[in-house]
């Protein structure tokens, strides 16, 4: 039987957020893969995002070095 469950880690502790359906005493093999929580996902994708997307500095475009200075 194979199945996953979501748990957290505390100290030595795994902690699942369901209960499971095994008798006590059941040998198990756990395999940890941390998961993000979907806030810090989000962060990451928005920050992503603004780096793509860049910034508004103005809209005035030079093509010379020269541009910058005509005033």
């Amino acid at each position: 039987m194979k199945k996953l469950y979501r748990a957290v880690v505390e100290g030595n502790l795994i902690r699942l957020y369901e209960k499971v359906d095994i008798p006590d005493g059941t040998e198990t093999l756990v395999t940890l893969s941390p998961v993000k929580s979907s806030s810090e996902k989000d962060i990451t994708k928005r920050q992503i995002e603004s780096l793509d997307k860049g910034f508004d500095m103005g809209k005035i475009l030079y093509t010379k070095r020269g541009e910058l200075y005509d005033s």
